[in-house]
């Protein structure tokens, strides 16, 4: 059995572990700290969490969990991850993993010198219709990819209190939506790009609000990658991606959500067709794979080199559009 403590009593922790782990035989859920004891009170209260911790400090310290999920804003990423694994607990970190490249290589150092699992929770990565993508591409159903083109997003009205405003805490359209678009490309290429173009438009809040850049891999392939939160939004909630190949092409419908409805539509020779695929949430098969790679059984997907470098050309997206963020140590 697995031990879970919950860092953050956020809004996605039901959805990424309280929920799924009622359908994981050996995950359990048993402590919970946040911002106040009456905060991570209400919450243990609401999911029917034994434990409550006085403190973040007391949850990663305690001998009764084994592993931590660290649900709090990406600026406490690095200092609670790191906590947590010198403390002997494995981590699913929320995304997106930390603040900039050089924290998320902080991280991946203590996971290696404890000899813990930091694992990001990009959950759409574990789904079947991911694997069902990513095998339809080793087939060379649409023969050498020549070009992508990804866009998530998701309105989300301004409001002191809404993290995903603040800089400071780690806020911004690319951070918290278009790390999956960044993600979606890099891992659909299994390889680095360029960045050749980029822009930003920033809020009075001083978070970015949109983003878009163009991307140049290794074998003369292109992305482009595009986010929103503001009124430019596509929808309240937009995902796709669009892989051009030599023979045709795919459409991915929502694959951040398929389990919310999803569709993989192929065309090839002027002939098109469409499947869906079935399954249970994304973050039900995140946290199975999470348990089957502590126990040893998977190969972890996402953390190490592949966070550092999800958040390396984060930093570079930003840079090249001539973005100013927080300085951070």
């Amino acid at each position: 059995m697995i031990r879970f403590g919950i860092l953050g009593a956020a809004r996605i922790a039901p959805l990424a572990l309280t929920k799924p782990a009622v359908l994981i035989p050996n995950a359990e859920v048993v402590a919970v700290a946040a911002s106040s004891v009456e905060k991570a009170q209400a919450f243990a209260d609401e999911h029917s969490i034994a434990t409550v911790s006085e403190s973040y400090a007391a949850l990663v310290e305690s001998p009764d969990v084994d592993a931590i999920y660290n649900a709090l804003p990406p600026s406490s990423h690095e200092r609670w991850s790191i906590a947590a694994l010198e403390a002997g607990k494995h981590v699913l970190c929320e995304k997106p993993f930390a603040m900039n490249a050089a924290e998320a290589s902080r991280m991946v150092t203590a996971a290696n010198a404890s000899e813990r699992l930091l694992i990001e929770a990009f959950h759409y990565r574990f789904h079947p219709y991911f694997q069902r993508v990513l095998a339809m591409l080793a087939d060379d159903l649409i023969g050498d990819i020549r070009h992508i083109e990804a866009q998530f997003d998701v309105r989300i009205p301004y409001s002191s209190s809404e993290f995903r405003h603040d800089p400071m805490l780690g806020g911004g359209a690319l951070m918290d939506l278009g790390c999956y678009p960044v993600h979606w490309v890099r891992t659909l290429l299994g390889s680095e790009p360029q960045v050749m173009q980029a822009e930003c438009v920033r809020s009075e809040a001083g978070v970015d609000v949109a983003t878009r850049a163009r991307l140049s891999f290794p074998g003369g392939v292109t992305a482009e990658i595009a986010t929103a939160m503001d009124e430019t939004a596509a929808r309240q909630h937009y995902a796709q991606v669009v892989i051009e190949g030599e023979k045709g092409r795919l459409i991915l419908e929502n694959p951040i959500a398929p389990h919310n409805g999803n569709k993989i539509i192929t065309d090839i020779g002027g002939t098109s067709r469409s499947e869906s695929v079935e399954g249970e949430s994304t973050y039900y098969y995140q946290l199975r794979h999470f348990v089957a790679a502590v126990d040893g059984r998977e190969a972890p997907l996402t953390g190490d080199d592949d966070a550092i470098n999800n958040m390396r050309l984060i930093d570079n997206i930003y840079a090249a559009a001539g973005f100013e963020r927080p300085e951070l140590a």
